[in-house]
C-alpha cells in the first residue's frame, strides 16, 4: 500500500490491521510505502498534522472561480 501526501504539510499516519500497527511521517509531494499492508481488507488509516492534532491546511488566497484540492492518496 502507498500513501501519498498532495498537501503542502507534513503529515502524521498511523495503520491498523492485518494483526500489526504502523505509523510514520510523509513529506509534501512523498509517498510512504506499506508494502506490509498490500493485499489486505479492512485495514484503518488515520491522519493527523505533525502536532498530533486534526489534519488542515491553511489556503491564503482564495477568489471567484479557484479551486482548491487537497488530498491524501493510498493505492
Amino acid at each position: 500500500m502507498k500513501l501519498f501526501n498532495n498537501t503542502p504539510n507534513e503529515a502524521l499516519y498511523t495503520i491498523a490491521g492485518g494483526g500489526s500497527d504502523s505509523c510514520g511521517t510523509i513529506d509534501p509531494g512523498q509517498t510512504a510505502d506499506e508494502d506490509t499492508y498490500n493485499n489486505m481488507q479492512n485495514v484503518q488509516v488515520f491522519f493527523s498534522n505533525n502536532s498530533g492534532g486534526p489534519f488542515s491546511v491553511t489556503i491564503p488566497n482564495t477568489g471567484t472561480g479557484m479551486a482548491v484540492t487537497v488530498g491524501i492518496y493510498f493505492e
